[in-house]
């Protein structure tokens, strides 16, 4: 498919905030990385110890939210436009193939934020690696944090039941304790006016994770998390030239859960000038 002729980026919006763990949270790490007796399952850290929720662990779990949430779960071609998933339920599809040569349907929003391999078209979603607020750990270390196992993460004991004998088999599960708060950050470029409109799919897939879960065992109780203290910034391409200033999209930091009508949308799309 060719690329639109006129795609230039005209700013980026930035969307920085809390992730705030509500229940443990485990999202894994390498076991030869970390050395911990008993620890079936350590979570991810960076060079210093530190746990951080990769970033591409919170955009998989949004474009799968998304996707599942307009989409039907199908891997078979049906030109109603509504697509397909891969065969392995990766990621949601718009094309077929007519004589060995790939035809785009059509390129959605969901596709737009997150990208495709086969969409000429560059994907406008930039998601960073959210890093845990070491600050606020420390400061809550003695009242939140007291009774952890280890330095910033607790060991959750699970039990695995054997369905014949009904033996318990004990398994060791590391998570990042309820409280504890990761700093995220999440880009969005802007090609053009219609562009503005992907906040709306980036939020609902927010308010979707929220009443899911990020990480591992999330059916068994880990993984929800809120997203809180946000703010709005639009960074026109002027602003990288020096001649033009950031500006904010909300006039004070919110939560995902005070966004509950289009009106919100339309003012802070007001501000800004494409």
């Amino acid at each position: 498919m060719n690329m639109t002729n006129d795609l230039q980026l005209k700013g980026k919006v930035l969307i920085t905030g809390n992730i705030v763990v509500r229940t443990g949270l485990a999202i894994g790490g390498s076991k030869t990385a970390l050395n911990i007796g008993g620890i079936d399952s350590p979570v991810i850290r960076d060079a210093k110890g530190v746990p951080y929720i990769p970033g591409s662990s919170l955009k998989g779990k949004m474009r799968s939210l998304l996707e599942t949430s307009k989409y039907p779960l199908r891997n078979e071609y049906d030109s109603d436009g509504k697509g397909y998933f891969d065969e392995k339920m990766v990621i949601h599809r718009f094309i077929k193939k007519e004589n060995d040569k790939v035809i785009i349907e059509k390129i959605d929003d969901i596709t737009k934020i997150f990208g495709d391999p086969d969409v000429n078209e560059p994907e406008r979603g930039i998601f960073r690696d959210a890093w845990l607020d070491v600050e606020h750990f420390e400061k809550n270390k003695h009242e939140l944090f007291k009774n952890l196992e280890l330095e910033y993460t607790e060991d959750k004991i699970e039990n695995a039941i054997d369905r014949i004998t009904a033996k318990a088999n004990p398994r060791h599960l590391e998570r990042v304790p309820p409280g504890v708060q990761f700093r995220f950050e999440i880009i969005l470029d802007l090609y053009s006016g219609e562009d503005k409109e992907l906040l709306k799919t980036l939020f609902t897939g927010l308010k979707l994770l929220e009443d899911d879960y990020l990480g591992a065992s999330g059916t068994r109780g880990s993984g929800k998390v809120s997203f809180e203290n946000i703010k709005l910034n639009y960074r026109p391409v002027e602003f990288y030239k020096s001649s033009q200033a950031e500006i904010a999209l909300t006039d004070t930091s919110f939560n995902v859960r005070d966004i509950n009508n289009i009106q919100w949308f339309e003012d802070v799309f007001n501000k800004i000038n494409i």
